[in-house]
């Protein structure tokens, strides 16, 4: 992926708090920054959410803006966490920039993990907030 970003935007098991080692090494070598959201739908995959980005939506996806540090390994890390594949048919997510909006309105470019399997089935989280659902 040829596009360069410093930050990351988290809405489920990667957000402060959740107890995984890939959320704990987020933490460690990153930067939390922002709350924020981007429009969207989040649904409840199983004990993870999955979100879609769909920029004309009324509906919102909360989470965690992270800066990146500029030399890492995190996102390959991250990358294999969410299961992405070379395949992306076959990726559970897949990494993409997405604009997200800020407290203050401001909008920031960042990474995200948007799901990429059939939505078919699977419960809305309404608030579009994971920490409120889980």
């Amino acid at each position: 992926m040829n596009i360069s970003s410093d930050y990351l935007f988290v809405y489920g098991t990667l957000m402060q708090g959740f107890d995984n080692d890939f959320a704990k090494k987020l933490d460690q070598f990153s930067n939390f920054e922002f709350n924020g959201f981007f429009s969207g739908i989040l649904y409840a995959v199983s004990w993870y959410p999955g979100a879609i980005y769909v920029p004309d939506s009324q509906k919102r996806v909360f989470g965690e803006i992270y800066r990146l540090p500029a030399h890492t390994d995190l996102l390959p890390e991250l990358d294999e966490y969410e299961d992405i594949n070379e395949d992306e048919k076959l990726s559970l997510y897949v990494r993409r920039m997405v604009p997200v909006t800020l407290k203050n309105g401001s909008v920031l470019n960042c990474w995200t993990y948007l799901y990429n399997q059939p939505i078919v089935g699977l419960k809305e989280i309404e608030s579009g907030d994971f920490r409120n659902f889980s």
